[in-house]
């Protein structure tokens, strides 16, 4: 088979130890100190060291390091791994490159529109919601369905550029037009991404 290849905002399954699979959506993808290509994802779409896999069951890589506490109320984020071979496209389609990542303090001081790209409900773009969110993340108003956890969130620079803002989490309970973003900006220096 082809080599398989890999694009931000694609949907990808994750084989967990036990056999049992789940899908989410491939977030931004990043270049480690080893310039080597990493993918960022919610952190409770796998476990450590979990496979990625495409939808047609070929692996493109591991969980290399995940945050989450097992609740919803804390972190929510994990980088892939991918294998050798695997062909990786960061772009997002339709939008200029990313160019910086923003804090959670930013986005909060300067409530920008946010916009995210699922696998299930595709692009979707909003202001932010005035409603409590778990305690790392920024709420906002975007369609949000199964399978979408890992979406790149970011906001747009004033010349059109990406300014990423996290991974997406999920939602509150029966509400498909909120959702949660995990901020990466501390991530990023923590896991030597750029």
């Amino acid at each position: 088979a082809a080599p398989a290849t890999v694009s931000t905002g694609d949907k990808i399954a994750i084989r967990h130890a036990d056999g049992q699979n789940n899908t989410c959506t491939l977030g931004f993808v990043l270049t480690g100190t080893d310039n080597q290509d990493r993918g960022l994802i919610a952190g409770h779409c796998g476990d450590l060291h979990d496979e990625v896999m495409t939808l047609d069951g070929r692996t493109i890589g591991r969980i290399a390091a995940v945050e989450f506490p097992d609740t919803f109320n804390g972190p929510d984020t994990a980088v892939v791994s991918f294998l050798p071979g695997v062909t990786v496209d960061a772009a997002i389609e339709g939008v200029h490159p990313t160019v910086s990542a923003l804090t959670k303090d930013e986005v909060k001081r300067n409530g920008p529109v946010l916009c995210k790209l699922g696998s299930t409900t595709g692009l979707s773009c909003g202001p932010l919601a005035d409603i409590s969110a778990p305690a790392t993340m920024i709420a906002f108003h975007a369609a949000n369905e199964d399978g979408d956890s890992g979406s790149p969130v970011w906001a747009y620079g004033a010349n059109g550029e990406i300014l990423a803002v996290g991974t997406l989490s999920g939602g509150p309970h029966g509400n498909n037009n909120i959702a949660y973003v995990e901020p990466i900006a501390d991530y990023l220096k923590l896991w030597q991404l750029r």
